[in-house]
Order: structure tokens, then sequence, then C-alpha cells
């Protein structure tokens, strides 16, 4: 009886072993693993962000940037270095001066919303509690410094966005992230 029973489990254990579920691949991410899109009403300030859900926001058809204009993003500064092309894009879509009260956009990893902020002025006297990437000048290049609050860090509250681990996964997957 007791080697019946000792048969019996071994088969049982057996079964429920082959039968579990083998663990699969993640699926492929879709989309950029980097983007960084305007906001497509143009009436809409830095500050007005506060007013808005990130899934409510209107975007423009097109990123500025995404993850070819990328030459490596600097996570613990969180900077982009871009290509040349691409700095002189964003030079170009400032030309015309920056409104004091900033230009929104929304950073996007594989097709997700992760956080939303405004290109800033370094004239402006507004400040401003948000995500911040500083107008660049320099026509040589610099990298993009996604700071937190405008004119410092001590005007922001609330969490950083920055250090979302979805937008660090993807960056990372794109060969893209440095870490020091």
């Amino acid at each position: 009886m007791i080697k019946k029973l000792l048969i019996l489990l071994s088969l049982s254990v057996i079964l429920l072993t082959a039968c579990q579920a083998q663990p699969t691949e993640a699926p492929p991410q879709e989309g950029e693993a980097f983007e960084l899109y305007l906001v497509a009403d143009e009436q809409m300030a830095g500050p007005d962000l506060n007013n808005y859900e990130l899934s409510e926001l209107p975007l423009a058809e097109e990123p500025i940037i995404n993850t070819e204009d990328i030459e490596n993003y600097l996570w613990d500064v969180h900077a982009i270095n871009l290509t040349p092309e691409a700095y002189e894009q964003i030079l170009a879509i400032f030309s015309g001066g920056m409104p004091m009260s900033g230009v929104p956009f929304v950073i996007m990893a594989h097709e997700e919303r992760i956080y939303a902020g405004a290109f800033w002025s370094p004239a402006s006297s507004l400040s401003f509690d948000g995500v911040a990437i500083m107008q660049p000048f320099d026509p040589s290049g610099q990298p993009l410094l996604i700071s937190l609050g405008y004119p410092n860090e001590e005007v922001f509250t609330g969490e950083d966005p920055r250090e979302n681990p979805r937008l660090k996964n993807a960056l990372e997957g794109a060969g893209l992230l440095l870490e020091e």
C-alpha cells in the first residue's frame, strides 16, 4: 500500500511539474526607446501642465527628438547628448524667440508617456515648478540638461519623474544609457 502511494505521489509531482507554464520571453517593445514631443497646443505654457493629466496633453504629430537623434543619455545628471543634426534642429525650433512661460513637451518611451516638462528661457523672470530643459544657445553643441524647476531645484515640489524605471530600461535597451 505504501509503495502504491509513493508511486502515485511521484507521478503527481511529475505531472504537476510538466504542466507548469514555461517562462516566455518578454514581448518586444513597440515604438522608439525615447521620444520628445512638443505639446500641440501652441497657447499652452509650461505652468499650464499642472492643469492636465499626462494622457490629456495633445502632442505634435512627430517627435522633435527620437532614439536616432541621441548619442547617449547621462542618467546620473539627466543630460542628453544629441547628434549635431538633432542639436541644430533644436536650435532652429527656438531661433524665433522663446516664450517666457516655456514651451511644453512630453517624453515618451516605447509609445508610453513618461512625464511632461517645458523648454525654458534663461531670460525668463517666471519660476517653474516642473521639469525644465533650458533653451540651448551654444551652436557647437552641448548636452541638453533636464533639470528640476526653474530658476533652480528649490522651486520644484513633488517626486522626480526623470527617475522612471521604464525610461531607464528603454534607454539601456537601446544602448544609450551612460551611468557614472
